[in-house]
């Protein structure tokens, strides 16, 4: 007789960052002496327009035969006819100016700082490192968690959400809902969902409807009850991948983690569109995509 004994692989989703690729703009550079630096770079702060949005980028770089290659401007800020009319009646009129590409944001990990630098000068500072190992004890109880949403998951047709508190490890809210129920409602979202059971549990230990406000509750995550925002720094366990409306409703719901088995690359507000880390959002938490293992024993 076999049996299963599951696992999980537990991945974290890269944030927007580190999934950036090389893409490079033109700048207007001036060969020159090392001598002639600051007289240049005087110039330059007096009488063209500052470097936008490529401030990573260093003005200066060496040259060939003891030369400097130095950064003039960017090519998209003003004319190389124009430039050359800066230029007449200074020291650097007959100098030789050229076109050369740099890079277009800042490089985020150290292998996107490898490759950028390559391609001209660039300043680097090592993002704040994310905790990406498990402890033994958080492990149990996520491969748990994940075990109980996808045992809770009886078809390709339904998805099933679980938010927990981390700190107590109990579920706080958990719900299955059917692609015939989203047609019903378009609200009705499993993530949706059980973030209004959420909502309704706080509204209940408010003490019911109320035409004033609550006051905003102290912090204190390690209350069943939710504190501060709806879900802040709670779990998320979902079957499927959240959609970018139940994505963004984690957003302003400030949870802490997301943990989902089935992505959708074509459409998962994580996997497509990175809402956990989108630059412009005032909150960003930590997903994981995750994936059954089996072994036959």
């Amino acid at each position: 007789m076999s049996s299963i004994s599951s696992s999980f692989d537990i991945n974290r989703v890269p944030i927007e960052e580190e999934r950036q690729q090389l893409v490079t703009e033109l700048v207007f550079t001036i060969t020159i002496s090392p001598r002639e630096t600051a007289p240049v770079l005087s110039f330059i702060g007096q009488h063209l327009p500052k470097l936008s949005g490529i401030e990573h980028v260093k003005r200066v770089r060496k040259h060939t035969d003891g030369k400097l290659l130095v950064i003039m401007c960017q090519c998209s800020q003003i004319s190389r006819e124009a430039l050359g009319i800066k230029l007449q009646g200074t020291e650097w009129e007959t100098s030789e100016v050229d076109e050369h590409a740099v890079p277009t944001v800042a490089p985020y990990t150290a292998e996107q700082y490898d490759l950028w630098k390559a391609v001209w000068p660039v300043s680097y500072r090592p993002p704040v490192i994310v905790r990406t190992t498990l402890s033994p004890d958080d492990r149990l109880y996520i491969e748990r968690t994940l075990r109980h949403v996808a045992d809770s998951t009886s078809s390709d047709q339904e998805s099933t959400v679980a938010i927990c508190n981390p700190h107590t490890r109990l579920v706080v809210a958990e719900t299955t809902v059917s692609q015939e129920s989203k047609k019903v409602h378009p609200l009705k979202h499993a993530a949706m969902c059980c973030i209004a059971q959420v909502a309704d549990a706080e509204l209940k230990r408010q003490g019911g409807v109320s035409d004033t406000p609550p006051a905003k509750r102290p912090h204190s995550p390690t209350n069943d009850s939710v504190a501060g925002y709806l879900c802040e720094g709670f779990d998320v366990f979902a079957s499927r991948e959240p959609c970018v409306m139940c994505a963004m409703a984690l957003v302003h719901s400030r949870i802490g983690r997301l943990f989902f088995l089935t992505p959708s690359p074509k459409s998962g507000g994580i996997s497509r569109y990175s809402m956990h880390s989108y630059k412009s959002l005032n909150h960003h938490f930590s997903a994981f995509e995750c994936s059954i293992k089996n072994t036959e024993m």
